[in-house]
């Protein structure tokens, strides 16, 4: 059992991971940015996910980047009118929805900059060794068991 007794937020988990969140992000946003490949870094990510994620679709994308539909409905519309990837209708459980696809442009954008921000990435955590890392997405799978458990009741 985990001891809850901490005095104050900023002494919890809740919080630790949080700040190593957000300061992520705010990283990762800055290191698209100066890789001046004219989409947003959270569209950037968006793009990577339908990559590396063969016919997904638009709630599933949602989830997957953890934004509500209208949000990710924005994000597919700007990458669609920049012509970086498609929809293509189909059938999922007897309901009509569209398959997101990259576009060989939106490809090429991911490939060309994903050694920068593999690079990048490892600059972050290289005080960080890779068992380690590996405790860290075996905790981070016990938290979500642990979430997705408590939203169920």
């Amino acid at each position: 059992m985990i001891n809850i007794k901490k005095e104050h937020y900023v002494d919890t988990i809740i919080y630790s991971v949080d700040r190593i969140i957000k300061g992520l992000k705010i990283e990762l946003k800055n290191k698209l940015e100066t890789l001046n490949i004219g989409i947003t870094g959270e569209q950037f990510i968006v793009l990577d996910t339908i990559c590396g994620t063969e016919n997904i679709y638009q709630q599933q994308l949602s989830e997957i980047i953890m934004k509500d539909k209208s949000n990710t409905n924005r994000i597919l519309k700007i990458l669609e009118q920049k012509g970086l990837i498609t929809k293509e209708y189909g059938n999922v459980k007897n309901r009509l929805v569209y398959f997101l696809k990259v576009t060989d442009e939106g490809r090429k954008i991911v490939e060309d900059n994903m050694p920068q921000i593999k690079q990048f990435i490892t600059e972050i955590f290289k005080n960080i060794d890779n068992s380690e890392i590996e405790i860290l997405h075996k905790l981070s799978r016990k938290f979500q068991a642990d979430l997705s458990e408590v939203n169920n009741l």
